[in-house]
């Protein structure tokens, strides 16, 4: 039997969503502001049956890419602007009713990923900090029925879609030519010998 080829997500946003939900790990902390489970998630909910399905014990947290615009080629990366949300579903639990739960949780995972340690917990993923973070309340009826809150905290960020060059990967380069194009003026021709990194110690 011939086995699954390894899906390589490096530089996509499975990668980025990945990266995320691993920055996020600290809420499944203490209670009562502590979900069961963080993960990715194909994307947006569209149905309660589709949230009854995610949502186990006291609660989740499911991380989805929605869009990527402006990719480009920056400071040795490629560079996009990813468009994130991480919905925060909740139940009545550690006995506080679910909606209450659902607006904490989610007021400070915004208040995370807008504050200054979200760049380092996000990784060598962020290429900037995080922009428009927004929370908003999905609660609804139909919802409620099935005994779910909701809200859902999403932003933009500039990220890496590519590993960048690790400089300290490449060959060295021990001399540099240099001539200047003769255009009516005498032409400069020179050999640059570049300090080698072992011989700092040795002047």
């Amino acid at each position: 039997m011939t086995s699954r080829p390894q899906l390589d997500i490096t530089g996509t946003t499975l990668a980025i969503t990945a990266a995320a939900v691993k920055a996020l790990h600290h809420f499944k902390g203490e209670a009562p502001n502590q979900v069961g489970s963080i993960n990715r998630h194909k994307g947006r909910f569209a149905s309660p049956d589709a949230v009854k399905k995610e949502v186990t014990h006291y609660g989740v947290i499911r991380v989805a890419a929605l869009n990527v615009s402006n990719v480009r080629r920056e400071a040795g990366s490629v560079v996009g602007l990813v468009s994130l949300v991480a919905f925060v579903m909740t139940t009545d639990h550690f006995g506080h009713h679910r909606d209450e739960r659902a607006e904490v949780i989610s007021s400070q995972l915004a208040l995370f990923i807008a504050s200054q340690d979200w760049t380092p917990a996000f990784g060598r993923t962020a290429y900037k900090p995080a922009d428009r973070v927004t929370a908003q309340n999905l609660c609804t009826e139909a919802l409620d029925d099935i005994g779910v809150a909701i809200w859902s905290v999403s932003w933009q960020q500039e990220c890496r879609l590519n590993v960048p060059v690790d400089l300290s990967s490449l060959d060295d380069f021990l001399t540099v030519q240099l001539d200047t194009p003769n255009e009516g003026s005498p032409t400069l021709s020179a050999t640059i010998n570049v300090q080698h990194s072992n011989d700092k110690d040795t002047q």
